[in-house]
């Protein structure tokens, strides 16, 4: 089961599917047009995976999505333009050619000679990497960790074809799901239990194939996973070997290549955490499981055996410590899995990305191509549709779905003083009859909290029922807590927000070791018996206990359905018990003990090994039987659920036959048209996809064709046509011919003229009846397709300083969808603490929910959100951070999540930490939420220089003034020289628009700071009224010359003569003279010279004034002794300041018209008087 970072939703992840799993994005493709082969239907299959990896391999340079945008080290997986060994050998095998070994060894060596003239030409561009994995067989390529900056390089190098982001995932801690409770078939009462297992073997009659032959026996199986206990009794006699792929500092000691051994608990070093931010357990478990279902020896007390006992057992470890591993590691297993001459590949692990071309899917294939059969997890996140994810959307793969299996469920009366009411077990310990465990009278205690291990601490419940409530942690959690605290039983009773509330939970946990007898109670009972214990003592009898067996072959809630989009394709492949399946775990898991090693698990990674299982019977019983054959057989022979409930998108083909696909007389195989990027390609499959067929004014016929190869029997097949969904629009299925022994059979897709009904599609099956009965399931789309969430969604500022200053109070985001929805949710994540929020998930609040969005709608951010809390809608506020704004919508197209990030919100200015002056330089260290969150952002691949979002600048009373670049980590120097003691001023602003001043005295002999502007001395130093002047050669210079601007820099006085201001007022009127500071200039023209020549030699100066306003500024100019107040003409004044402010004059307290440059970033104004003028 995977767990992904929520935001990134162009992230490509690999994870075990045992629940949900994350979304990704795949790279972009040409669309170049495949050939058209006129093939059989096997040859048909293996063109379109050929065809769809040469498309990726025609490009040049393509560069994974995921790798846009990022810096800093980074594990890719660079693919190379050569075809592998297995797409050589399909292209062969396509036009009838033969293959050795000694062919092997020939592309082998080509791709070896092209890595390394690749290899070559990146140390020729001065790119650095680091080799971690070369590929040859399953895909040419090699993983390896570059420079971001260098990934456009590697992209241009004329060998490779793709760039692909080689991504990090986790799986899930709850691997272990509660099922609801199912209805009862029947009723198997009696004085005494009989709590037997009713396996997968006896339901799927794996027992009637091992008498066929002898278990699998010769088979050779590889697990690609976490690992196996290969010295748990149940698996020893027959692992083989494995081999492993993690690597990493996460461990105390290194790993041998050939130890594929599960992540020990004694492998984690003291820095990592027994659980880590996510929940997941350092030491995993779940390749055991998978291996157990394929090939345990039945050495327990359970009656728990293997689907295929003999077989060879191998191991890869892909997944270590926390259940983390990469797509490198995966594909290194898969590609050792085929050079290890493995039958059959088990991979119950995936992703939620529909693309076929990523280099999982691209190796799964190849490996079918190379005699590989490849049983694939199609994802736990159903009941929805086309939540299916890849690699189980591949066309070659068998993507496998989780159906149920008939479990024994107890119920039990309780007598609570006078009165007898029937209650559901919803757990109990495994191998214990609970009857026989709880024959006394008990007494019945109230745990104060919600069931936590410090709320058992509080109470004693040794040898009595614990009463609990449900809520805040898992009930697995809840039961193991009271068990440890001594508890005979528990009764939970739902919480006000739990499911069905006021009714009971509804849910069946299993059986564990780690449990005791549970009890499923509605909240009415449970306040009643809380408040009734509030008053006495309660005493509780078990008086009857009753078993009864569950149905059964119900399609798992949690697995993922198609279709696979936007192609409308029918998918899983095929379906298999993947729910509360008991198999073996590791030792350690529990104490030691290995005969408690073992565990019940629910998941399509529990029902992939049924198939991979089945399959190496299948190889066994039938040796020359391809990849492509099982995958028929098993499609071919399955049975159908219950057609009323599960949909050829919720069950595939229906559920594994493995006798009927043992015995199979005949194989049935549909050559399938995908358009894939805008390219048709075809494959075999043994299901019937019309894909989206939308109807026009004219009636048109789709067809698909059956190839029916006939294996032993002269059977005459008569063929019938079953619509379990019929179209509104007319639309009908139809085949050429009514009975075949073997051969063509086309299906016709009668599609009348018309317009689109919306929501219209048909489904069915296409039967063969005989003496033995085959199945083909069909559908297609006959409505104009739409797409599925959010078109737009971003987020219209990144920074927001809600404190009401009117200054970037707000933010929004921006959305558009694609069609109408239901419901729609928005929520901030927190990035800087992934464990904030209520429910310690990093979710801090919802924003907004709103019902029917359709379009456009922009949302308001302005730092208001709210959380539920039992019944009630509570609001708050959002605390300064760094947030992702997410988004969740649902509507009849399905669910689709979508995000932008990062959101900070800043209602504080930046404060000095530090400061100190030493030999003339102030130096000082800022504190601030842009500094402080540089770090933990870093590891989200949002990378910003502080001093992007941070000003700095300072003024100090000699009118000297300047900015401060502030560095990453907050520092900052202002090199002040003067001798002497001055006051400063230090200005501090940040791009969300708060602002702070911080006034100091400085005293630059001594090396003291002081805060505030205190008394000073004059100062020694250079006079600040000492001016500049100007030579004659200079004015000459510019008044004839072709210079436009003549700039004066610095904030001293500049003195004219009344020669040079003649000479000047006769410049052209497109001159001017300039005198320049960091925050404010003087623009002066031939009019303002001509003008000021009269009063004789002129000194003008801009001198910045400490005041109310900012930036505040006053132009001096003296003739003599005199001062001059005004000019007839305007001159042009410029002030620097933020957008949004208005310039003052600042003696009258008057706003004066201005002009402000975005560029620039200062306001321009035109006036006469020598005011002080400043911002507002």
């Amino acid at each position: 089961m995977t767990k992904k970072f929520k935001l990134k939703a162009a992230l490509l992840s690999i994870g075990l599917v045992t629940t949900l799993v994350s979304p990704v994005q795949g790279a972009e493709f040409d669309t170049k047009k495949p050939r058209a082969p006129k093939l059989n239907s096997t040859s048909i299959a293996q063109n379109e995976a050929i065809d769809s990896q040469l498309k990726v391999l025609s490009q040049q340079g393509a560069i994974d999505n995921d790798l846009k945008g990022i810096s800093g080290q980074v594990n890719v997986i660079v693919h190379y333009d050569e075809p592998s060994v297995g797409l050589e050998r399909g292209l062969k095998q396509t036009k009838s050619k033969k293959w050795s070994k000694l062919s092997d060894e020939k592309v082998k060596e080509k791709i070896a000679k092209q890595q390394q003239k690749a290899n070559s030409k990146m140390q020729n561009k001065g790119i650095k990497y680091k080799k971690n994995h070369s590929y040859q067989t399953v895909i040419n390529a090699e993983a390896m960790t570059v420079d971001a900056k260098d990934i456009e390089k590697i992209a241009q190098i004329e060998d490779v074809a793709l760039v692909e982001k080689d991504d990090v995932i986790q799986i899930d801690p709850s691997e272990m799901q509660a099922s609801k409770q199912q209805d009862v078939a029947k009723d198997t009462m009696g004085d005494e239990l009989n709590l037997k297992l009713i396996p997968s073997i006896t339901h799927l009659k794996v027992d009637k194939v091992w008498e066929l032959g002898n278990k699998g026996k010769g088979v050779k199986v590889g697990v690609i996973d976490t690992g196996i206990d290969y010295n748990h009794p149940d698996l020893k006699d027959v692992y083989k070997g494995g081999r492993n792929y993690v690597g990493g500092g996460d461990y105390n000691t290194k790993r041998n290549a050939d130890d594929p051994y599960e992540t020990k608990p004694e492998e984690r070093p003291g820095h990592l955490p027994e659980v880590n931010e996510s929940g997941s357990e350092y030491y995993t478990t779940h390749g055991t499981h998978v291996a157990g279902t394929i090939a345990a020896q039945g050495k327990n007390e359970f009656g728990m055996y293997g689907i295929a006992p003999n077989v060879d057992l191998y191991a890869y470890r892909v997944l270590g410590a926390y259940g983390r591993g990469s797509t490198s590691w995966i594909v290194g297993g898969i590609e050792d899995a085929v050079k290890d001459d493995m039958d059959v590949i088990n991979l119950s692990l995936g992703n939620s990305s529909p693309e076929e071309n990523q280099a999982n899917s691209m190796a799964v294939n190849n490996a079918m191509l190379l005699g590989v059969t490849a049983n694939v997890a199609t994802g736990n996140s159903g009941p929805e549709r086309s939540t299916i994810g890849g690699p189980a959307t591949s066309p070659l793969g068998i993507g496998v779905g989780n159906t149920t299996l008939p479990e024994e469920r107890i119920d039990v009366d309780l007598k609570l003083g006078e009165e007898t009411k029937n209650y559901k077990l919803m757990a109990y310990e495994f191998g214990n009859n609970p009857e026989t465990t709880l024959k006394d009278q008990y007494e019945l205690v109230n745990i104060p909290g919600l069931g936590k291990k410090e709320d058992f601490a509080q109470v004693n419940v040794k040898d009595k029922v614990a009463l609990v409530e449900r809520g805040e942690i898992a009930f697995v959690e809840k039961i193991k807590n009271a068990k440890d605290a001594g508890a005979k039983a528990v009764i939970v009773y739902n919480s006000e927000t739990g499911s069905n509330s006021p009714g009971l939970a509804d849910i069946f946990v299993g059986a564990s070791f780690d449990y005791i007898p549970t009890v499923d109670m509605d909240r009415t009972q449970g306040l009643a018996l809380k408040a009734k214990l509030e008053k006495e003592k309660v005493m509780i009898d078990f008086t009857k206990f009753n078993v009864t067996t569950t149905p059964g072959d119900d399609v798992n809630d949690s697995s993922s359905r198609g279709p696979s989009l936007p192609n409308f394709d029918i998918k899983p492949d095929v379906s298999a018990p993947g729910t509360n399946i008991l198999s073996t775990i590791p030792s350690f898991a529990v104490g030691d003990n290995y005969s408690k090693a073992y565990a019940q698990y629910t998941g399509t990674s529990m029902a992939t090994p049924h198939i991979s299982g089945v399959s190496a019977l299948l190889k066994e019983l039938h040796p020359e039987w391809t990849p492509f054959d099982i995958k028929s057989a098993l499609s071919n022979t399955a049975k159908h659920l219950d057609k009323s409930k599960f949909d050829v998108f919720s069950q595939g083909a229906g559920l594994v036959q493995p006798l009927e696909a043992a015995t199979a007389t005949s194989l049935f195989k549909v050559a399938h048209e995908t358009e894939v990027n805008g390219v048709k390609q075809t494959h075999t499959r043994g299901t019937i996809a019309f894909g989206n067929q939308v109807p026009t004014s004219k009636a048109q016929v789709i067809t698909k064709t059956i190839d029916v190869q006939k294996l032993s029997s002269d059977d005459n097949y008569a063929i019938e046509v079953e619509t379990t969904r019929p179209s509104k629009s007319g639309a009908t299925v139809t085949t050429d011919v009514q009975s075949i022994q073997s051969g063509k059979v086309t299906v016709n897709l009668n599609i009348p003229a018309g317009t689109p009904v919306q929501g219209d599609e048909i489904q069915g099956y296409i039967h063969f009846k005989g003496n033995r009965s085959y199945a083909l399931p069909f559908a297609a789309n006959l409505s104009e397709v739409k797409k599925k969430g959010f078109e737009k969604f971003a987020l219209t500022n990144y920074h927001m300083s809600p404190n009401g200053d009117g200054n970037n109070d707000a933010s929004s985001v921006h959305m558009k969808v694609y069609n109408k929805q239901n419901l729609t949710l928005l929520k901030y994540y927190d990035l800087l603490n992934e464990k904030s929020g209520p429910a310690g998930d990093g979710y801090v609040g919802s924003i907004d929910l709103f019902s029917g969005l359709d379009g456009e709608k922009e949302v308001v951010l302005d730092g208001k959100l709210y959380n539920i809390e039992g019944s009630n809608r509570v609001e708050g506020k959002l605390a300064d951070g760094v947030y992702a704004v997410d988004a969740i919508t649902t509507s009849d197209n399905g669910n689709a999540t979508a995000d932008d990030y990062p959101l900070f919100v800043k209602t504080k200015p930046a404060e000095i930490k530090s400061l100190a002056l030493n030999n003339g330089k102030l130096s000082f260290k800022l504190d601030d939420l842009y500094i402080n969150a540089k770090e933990t952002l870093a590891s989200y691949d949002i990378n910003y220089n502080v001093s992007e979002f941070l000003k700095a600048s300072y003024e100090l009373s000699n009118n000297k003034t300047g900015e401060v670049v502030i560095s990453d980590g907050g520092e900052g120097t202002i090199d002040i020289n003067d001798k002497g003691e001055y006051h400063l001023t230090l200005n501090v602003e940040d791009v969300a628009g708060n602002k702070a001043s911080f006034k100091y005295t400085v005293n630059t002999n001594t090396n003291e700071v002081s805060e505030g502007h205190k008394d000073i001395k004059d100062n020694t130093g250079t006079p600040v009224d000492e001016a500049k002047t100007l030579t004659d050669s200079e004015v000459n210079q510019f008044v004839n010359g072709k210079q436009k601007v003549l700039t004066v820099e610095g904030d001293k006085a500049v003195t004219f003569t009344k020669s040079q201001l003649a000479k000047l007022s006769q410049m052209k009127k497109n001159k001017s003279i300039v005198l320049n500071t960091s925050l404010h200039a003087v623009s002066l023209n031939s009019a303002n010279m001509n003008e000021l020549s009269k009063y004789g030699d002129v000194t003008i100066q801009i001198k910045k004034v400490d005041s109310t306003y900012q930036n505040a500024v006053q132009v001096l100019v003296k003739a003599g002794d005199s001062e001059v107040k005004s000019l007839v003409r305007p001159y042009a004044l410029y002030i620097k300041g933020n957008r949004g402010l208005n310039v003052y004059n600042a003696d009258a307290n008057q706003r004066v018209a201005s002009k402000y440059d975005k560029k620039l970033g200062q306001y321009g104004i035109q006036v006469t008087q020598f005011n002080t003028f400043g911002l507002k």
